[in-house]
């Protein structure tokens, strides 16, 4: 049996990756599930390396690179990550294979594929992945060019506090609680925004977490949220982003 740790901080995604892995490769034993950078030094210090592991590249405390500055590990790693397409690439560049969340099972067994074939384990250049990790952080957008009037003015994306549609159109309220129009769609916005930062509570609204000032849990799956400054709707998040809103608040 080949020894398997997973490093994870989000219960829901382990355990559906646990599962897919018995699944997909009976042969290969998960000794054991990390939810943070503290919890999986530790178990490294402690135990043999393991034949292969599973590592989520933004824990609760911090980016997983950290845990290869405190141990020495030569084990191959797949990363399971939502970050950006340029990073996945320098991984690959470094033998290590990834896998975007939420995570399939076809990419899945590709991954296993590539870790069967491996003959030596393979170390990362850790310092250079930081690098192009900051990079990609930095590679959100930073400011939106506006129109005030007759004048153009741009508003920093650390000033926005929402974005929200009405009808076919989109607007972001700034700090001040002026709001503008933007030339994006909520969909397209997502991408361009930190999820770090900003959260989609439902089809109107993009929000930021500095913008929530409060939160009415009215069931298990129906939240209000209390925004300043305060718009003029309601806003609810919808029953399908519910969970994945508490975990984003808990990080």
């Amino acid at each position: 049996m080949k020894r398997v740790l997973l490093i994870e901080d989000e219960h829901p995604a382990a355990k559906r990756l646990s599962k897919l892995i018995t699944e997909i490769a009976p042969d290969l034993e998960i000794i054991q599930i990390c939810d943070s950078i503290e919890s999986s030094v530790s178990f490294l210090k402690n135990a043999a390396v393991p034949d292969l592991m599973f590592l989520d590249i933004q824990l609760g405390d911090g980016i997983s690179f950290e845990i290869f500055k405190q141990v020495e590990i030569s084990s191959p790693v797949i990363f399971t990550t939502a970050y950006d397409e340029y990073v996945f690439r320098a991984f690959e560049l470094n033998s290590i294979d990834y896998l975007m969340k939420p995570i399939h099972k076809e990419e899945l067994e590709r991954s296993i594929e590539k870790f069967r074939k491996l003959n030596q384990p393979q170390k990362a250049d850790w310092q250079f992945l930081s690098s192009l990790l900051q990079k990609e952080n930095e590679a959100y957008k930073l400011r939106f060019l506006v129109s005030s009037g007759a004048n153009l003015i741009t508003v920093k994306t650390s000033e926005v506090t929402y974005f929200y549609s009405v009808e076919r159109s989109t607007f972001l309220t700034s700090s001040q609680g002026k709001s503008y129009a933007v030339d994006f769609s909520l969909d397209k916005l997502e991408e361009m925004l930190s999820p770090k930062e900003f959260f989609r509570v439902n089809r109107q609204y993009i929000v930021s977490m500095n913008a929530i000032k409060k939160i009415n849990v009215l069931s298990k799956s129906r939240m209000k949220i209390i925004l300043e400054p305060l718009p003029t709707d309601e806003v609810f998040v919808s029953n399908a982003r519910a969970h994945e809103f508490r975990i984003w608040l808990d990080k």
